[in-house]
């Protein structure tokens, strides 16, 4: 794992896309139907003995479950379209390939998580382009907490990610990490493919 914040994402620009198929899902769950997708993150958590499924994150050797708790929340974002449901199926495929890219403390005084890690993960699905924004969350364990889904390259989306975090709240933990960067003479532009 690169150490520094300049290199972590040069390191995410140069990683190719992650081929998923966007129909999945098909025969898993419904697209547009909380309680269906909700069941499908419960199978994805827990094994048949009742014990919470660990996946390994390559890039950081991490273990990292899914909560009961994280099961809802990503259940429950359900609403940010087809194309954010139809990532559900993929959360073991993401989890195992995303790269970190930062790590920050909690913003609010009583949070869930003593540290919150931010990850990265370009995909491409139904032959669009598209980048996983994961938010991994810490206390004992390390937990697949949310994730939003940008449509474009990660080059796209650090281009413009600080006029975005004005009118969308999904890029302004994004749009501060890559304010951090610049601050290490880091650009998206710079990077030589």
């Amino acid at each position: 794992m690169l150490q520094n914040l300049k290199g972590r994402l040069e390191c995410i620009l140069k990683t190719p896309e992650l081929e998923l198929d966007g129909n999945a899902y098909m025969g898993k769950y419904e697209l547009n139907d909380l309680k269906s997708i909700k069941d499908f993150i419960d199978w994805l958590r827990i094994d048949e003995k009742g014990r919470n499924i660990v996946y390994i994150n390559i890039d950081t050797c991490n273990e990292i479950i899914i909560s009961r708790n994280s099961s809802g929340k990503l259940a429950g974002s359900y609403k940010n379209g087809e194309t954010y449901q139809k990532t559900m199926v993929h959360i073991p495929k993401i989890i195992k390939n995303m790269i970190f890219l930062d790590e920050t403390n909690p913003e609010k005084v009583n949070s869930k998580y003593n540290k919150y890690s931010y990850y990265i993960t370009g995909i491409n699905m139904d032959c669009k382009s598209y980048v996983v924004f994961s938010v991994v969350g810490y206390n004992e364990q390390a937990v697949y907490y949310t994730h939003s889904v940008f449509q474009g390259t990660k080059q796209d989306i650090f281009g413009k990610a600080k006029n975005e975090a004005i009118n969308n709240s999904q890029y302004k933990r994004l749009s501060d990490i890559l304010e951090n960067a610049k601050k290490e003479g880091w650009h998206p532009s710079l990077v030589v493919y």
